[in-house]
């Protein structure tokens, strides 16, 4: 049976969960190795190996994890689940605004809204940049793209520039604002911009607190 990977997963803690299972290993079958131990730890977290879940770890957002509101952290789990849905095996820019216009909350909110963004129109616009389709058999672990983990540092700049604690929706929406391709030329085609973005974010300083309380 295969277990959930904390929200915050710790490499050193994992290591140290490695070492625990070899004791148990080594009850049953005395010439277990640590190798034999990581790996299969990796497969109770669903990974086919020790190395690819240590790449996964490198790909995630963790280090910035616990500054995402709970409608950012929803975002992240939506953009996977719109890559997979659309056939890719990696999350690029444009799943995570399928994922931000369908967790939005706060600032965001009304920005989107402003604009007649929908659902079908940005995943109409998406999915012409995701043919052909990969096939996808799940459970499978899709990992985000450079341009998706560039994102991460870029929304916390923002957070940071607007003196906000949290990471909110509206700072990952403009960190796609400042990135290239389908998912910024969306949102430019649409009239939003990085400056009507931030003044919608920046009118008081609970904009990341909103999106915690409107998910």
């Amino acid at each position: 049976m295969s277990r959930d990977l904390p929200a915050n997963p710790n490499l050193e803690h994992l290591k140290k969960q490695a070492k625990a299972l070899l004791n148990t290993l080594r009850e049953r079958q005395p010439d277990a190795t640590l190798s034999d131990a990581q790996h299969a730890l990796a497969h109770e977290y669903g990974f086919a190996s020790w190395p690819k879940l240590k790449a996964h770890l490198r790909q995630s957002p963790a280090p910035l994890f616990p500054r995402f509101t709970d409608a950012a952290r929803r975002t992240l789990f939506f953009s996977r689940f719109e890559a997979a849905t659309l056939g890719r095996l990696i999350i690029a820019p444009e799943h995570v605004l399928l994922g931000v216009i369908r967790g939005a909350a706060g600032a965001s909110v009304g920005v989107l809204s402003a604009a007649g963004v929908t659902i079908p129109d940005a995943r109409a616009a998406v999915e012409a940049a995701n043919a052909p389709r990969d096939e996808v058999v799940e459970p499978v672990q899709i990992p985000f793209n450079p341009a998706t983990k560039a994102l991460f540092p870029a929304a916390a700049e923002e957070a940071d520039h607007l003196g906000h604690s949290k990471i909110a929706t509206v700072h990952i929406l403009l960190a796609l604002l400042r990135g290239a391709g389908v998912a910024s030329s969306f949102l430019q085609a649409r009239g939003i911009t990085l400056d009507s973005v931030r003044a919608a974010a920046s009118v008081d300083d609970a904009a990341a607190q909103d999106d915690e309380a409107n998910p």
